[in-house]
């Protein structure tokens, strides 16, 4: 009798259990909150066997255990994490194990944990619950530990769906956080590029930055290719102690060779006074495989630590402000050299102007002259002015330099000797003015060489002055040809300068010709000189041809270009032909 009334309480226990255990079932899987699941998991055994303490654990994917719940232990152990080389397959004793299978077995003793319960799904451990003893001082019974091991083993499914549950939340976060983040670079992006505005470009920078990372300290430091720092960005309350670290350039230098985002920490010696100044974040800005600026980032205000994520996103947007802020510059030099072509347009058309496009009309005497230059403007001039007696002034200069100082040099000197011929001095006298005009208006490296005649047509006596030009040559009939050498210095090298005045008589079949050094100093590809000799025989021939003047001048400058082939003309080509016709 007494027997079959302990068979029937068996009975009974055995069947309040199984209900409990199949009503926790029913609780855990209804959850798929990992914590309510340990937090059941944990408090179902305290409650039911008198346990004052106890902890829940959870593996990562490494088969590392780290605390997740506690109960009646120190808070402290919050960020604890285990890794056990024993195989836990059924609730185990502590005092039970060896020593050497659990090296964590004496500091969990030390916490009063008693009882390890594995919580094991069909493929792997994930997670596990560590009890401290009995608050009525018994040990656990076989029966109690039958209990716990079934109850694990209900419990580790719904663990592994929740956790499983809790992964997919944290992948769908980090999916939404990155389409935040793609449709942020998408607006930004269509911000830039319609900004054309180097500041624009910078506000937008320093907007999306400290919105999008909650930060209020911000730093944007430029290295130039000549290692020139430029902070076109400094949001950094209170910064002193930053500026004086700043101020090390070596350091600046070093950072602009981060190829990558990247965290400071007090650990890193070389970053260690930027850690300690507030800075957390360091960005580079990178163009074309190149870092040309740096982001510095403090603390969050959301005291968050940036993740990969965030560094992903900060190199993204600085390389594409670099792109803009490359566009930028690309397009102010476009529109500066526009402007420069436009001014360069404007010279040339007024140069030109400068120069004469009729030339008088003589009996027996033709008059040509032509000017090349080899740049938009240029510093060869040439002139042939009727005067009021009859006779023609003829003048041919070259200015030293080329390009836009000494197209304006020539136009002083246009300038200067229209005036002289309105006061009626006498020709050497003229040039002697003329040179000291030009001495005080130039720097000590400017000068110009110039030849300067007047033509009587009647006597057809030419009286000139040669200041340093290269002597004009004048082929007679028969062949010989002489050089028109007598003058002086040349123009702006010496002031107070007297001149000598040389004449010629021109004669039936005469040829002179005026030129400047574009002309005898062209080279070929051989690295040869056109020279005063091929310009001579030039000019031989044409005065026994019936060549014109006109006909003349384009025959050398054709004859120059042949013989440079595909160099590039390197200085300006001028020509003044006068040539004396045979009487009929």
């Amino acid at each position: 009798m007494m027997r079959a009334r302990s068979s029937a309480r068996k009975l009974d226990l055995r069947s309040v259990e199984l209900r409990s255990l199949i009503e926790l079932s029913q609780v855990l899987n209804a959850s798929l909150d990992a914590d309510a699941v340990l937090n059941t998991c944990l408090l179902t055994p305290m409650g039911r066997m008198l346990i004052s303490r106890g902890m829940a654990l959870t593996a990562d994917e490494n088969g590392s255990l780290g605390v997740r719940i506690l109960k009646g232990l120190p808070a402290s152990l919050a960020q604890q994490r285990f890794t056990f080389e024993y195989a836990f397959r059924t609730p185990t004793r502590l005092a039970e194990l060896p020593d050497d299978v659990c090296r964590y077995k004496p500091f969990l003793q030390s916490l009063g944990i008693e009882l390890v319960v594995p919580m094991c799904s069909p493929s792997r451990m994930v997670g596990a619950l560590c009890f401290g003893g009995k608050m009525t001082g018994k040990p656990f019974s076989p029966r109690e530990l039958e209990f716990l091991n079934s109850f694990s083993n209900i419990a580790a499914t719904a663990l592994e769906n929740a956790l499983m549950f809790q992964s997919l939340i944290t992948v769908n976060r980090r999916l939404d956080r990155k389409v935040h983040e793609l449709n942020t670079l998408f607006e930004v992006g269509k911000e830039l590029n319609t900004a054309l505005d180097r500041e624009r470009i910078l506000a937008i920078l320093q907007h999306t930055v400290m919105g999008q990372m909650t930060v209020n300290k911000l730093i944007m430091i430029e290295v130039g290719e000549d290692q020139t720092i430029e902070y076109p960005i400094l949001k950094w309350p209170e910064r002193t102690e930053l500026d004086r670290i700043l101020a090390e350039k070596e350091l600046i230098l070093s950072l602009s060779e981060l190829n990558e985002a990247r965290l400071l920490t007090a650990e890193e010696p070389a970053h260690r006074l930027l850690f300690e100044a507030g800075v957390r974040a360091v960005v580079p800005m990178r163009l074309q495989e190149e870092t040309r600026a740096l982001l510095l980032l403090g603390k969050r205000l959301s005291r968050q630590e940036y993740a990969q994520e965030d560094l992903d996103f900060l190199s993204t947007l600085g390389n594409r402000v670099m792109v803009s802020l490359e566009n930028v510059r690309l397009f102010q030099e476009a529109l500066e050299k526009q402007r420069l072509e436009e001014e360069m347009a404007i010279a040339e058309s007024i140069q030109q102007r400068l120069l004469p496009r009729t030339f008088p009309s003589l009996h027996g005497i033709e008059i040509y002259g032509l000017n090349q230059p080899s740049r938009m403007v240029g510093g060869d001039y040439f002139d042939c002015i009727p005067l009021s007696d009859g006779r023609v002034v003829l003048a041919v200069g070259d200015v030293s330099g080329k390009g836009l100082g000494a197209a304006l040099l020539m136009s002083n000197l246009h300038a200067g000797l229209h005036t002289l011929l309105q006061s009626g001095l006498p020709m050497n006298e003229m040039i002697k003015r003329l040179n000291d005009l030009i001495y005080r208006h130039t720097d000590f490296d400017k000068f110009i060489t110039f030849f300067y005649a007047e033509l009587d047509p009647q006597s057809r006596l030419l009286r000139y002055v040669n200041a340093g030009h290269n002597p004009p040559m004048l082929c007679r009939s028969d062949g010989s040809i002489g050089l028109l050498t007598e003058g002086g210095l040349i123009l702006g090298m010496l002031e107070d300068v007297d001149y000598m005045i040389g004449q010629v008589e021109l004669r039936s079949g005469d040829l002179l010709a005026a030129y400047t050094d574009g002309v005898t100093d062209a080279r070929n590809s051989a690295d040869e000189l056109f020279d005063e000799d091929r310009l001579a025989e030039l000019v031989r021939t044409a005065a026994r041809s019936d060549l014109r003047a006109d006909e003349l001048c384009t025959q050398i400058v054709k004859a120059v270009e042949d013989f440079s082939g595909d160099l590039p003309q390197a200085d300006d080509i001028t020509l003044l032909i006068v040539k004396v016709q045979e009487k009929t």
